[in-house]
């Protein structure tokens, strides 16, 4: 009986006790039912948290208890999604499990973290569009420029005239058709030589960086003997043109290969991952008419100016010929804007 009456005394104590914790919080079940009982938070504590989540900028989360990592998962998931709706939501990140969210949380209702230094923004560079790096301190000390677009069956050029506060003149646009995909290496080596010759002089040199060259797998062993001596041709021609003698001293690397399809984007000529026709760009610049947004551009040098006689050599071509002219005379305008000129314009557009 005295049991009985023990077990009665203590279960109303234990009553009364729930009944005084329940009136203190009021436990918000549907935002915290994963998060596990009795450590459930109450409206006015969730309302804090989602607050907090939501309205915070990630470097003022810092100050919680929280990794970088899991901010970083944080911000990723409100760009693309908006606000939390819910504190369980956050459990479909991943790296967030109850104890690590529930240590988060309960620092966000207690206080933040004291003399927690909070990293500053780091501004975004630019890109890198040139290997090697393109100097920004040689920008105004190169006056010509010399493009080369090499193919399986053609190898062009263009040459640019740059001058401050003047638009960028074509003063030499010119190609070469390689007779056969099969060459010799003897043969290839005279026919650089004679490439070379043609080839006119400038401060620099720029072409498209190539793709390393390597068996196609499935693919025959033509076409892999083809992919060789295309990067055999491009080797030997930048061979060539660095052995030249410079007439600007200040210049040390005359060399630059530009980051492949830049040129192509910048041009708005490519489509998922192909690089398509740049015949009707190419003729919007010859006729003078306004391509690339350049009715915005600031800098008067990165307009072009092609001499009539250039004009008609570029009409006179077949073409896959004139598409090979096309791609050299981009692949040219896209050096001089992006790492002569530094045109805002065109920068903006590549960091789309």
């Amino acid at each position: 009986m005295f049991a009985l009456l023990c077990h009665s005394m203590i279960s109303n104590k234990l009553l009364l006790q729930t009944t005084r914790f329940s009136a203190i919080r009021s436990f918000n079940v549907k935002n915290s039912m994963k998060l596990g009982f009795p450590c459930a938070y109450t409206d006015e504590e969730t309302r804090k948290i989602l607050n907090t989540l939501n309205e915070q900028d990630v470097e003022q989360l810092y100050k919680y208890d929280i990794s970088k990592s899991r901010l970083k998962r944080i911000e990723i998931w409100r760009k693309k999604f908006g606000t939390f709706m819910s504190l369980e939501q956050v459990l479909e990140l991943d790296g967030f499990g109850i104890t690590v969210l529930r240590r988060f949380y309960d620092s966000i209702i207690t206080s933040p973290k004291d003399n927690v230094m909070v990293p500053p923004k780091v501004a975004k560079k630019d890109p890198t569009f040139t290997t090697p790096t393109f100097p920004g301190d040689l920008a105004t000390k190169v006056q010509s420029c010399v493009s080369l677009y090499i193919g399986l069956d053609f190898v062009t050029w263009a040459k640019f005239h740059i001058a401050n506060e003047k638009p960028t003149v074509l003063n030499g646009w010119n190609s070469f058709a390689i007779p056969d995909r099969k060459l010799h290496i003897s043969d290839l080596i005279r026919m650089v030589n004679q490439i070379n010759r043609l080839i006119p002089e400038g401060d620099v040199y720029v072409v498209e960086n190539p793709a390393v060259a390597q068996t196609v797998v499935g693919g025959s062993a033509l076409k892999t003997n083809i992919n060789i001596q295309k990067s055999q041709l491009i080797a030997m021609i930048m061979l060539m043109l660095t052995s030249r003698t410079r007439e600007n001293i200040a210049i040390t690397d005359n060399i630059f290969f530009l980051k492949q399809f830049t040129s192509a984007r910048l041009f708005e000529i490519f489509v998922g991952t192909e690089r398509v026709s740049c015949e009707n760009v190419v003729r919007s610049l010859l006729e003078c008419q306004v391509g690339l947004n350049e009715g915005a551009l600031e800098q008067v040098q990165s307009k072009v100016i092609v001499p009539s006689g250039l004009k008609i050599l570029y009409e006179e071509k077949h073409d896959a010929e004139r598409e090979f002219l096309g791609q050299s005379l981009l692949l040219g305008l896209t050096f001089v804007r992006l790492c002569i000129v530094q045109c805002k314009n065109s920068l903006n557009i590549l960091r789309k």
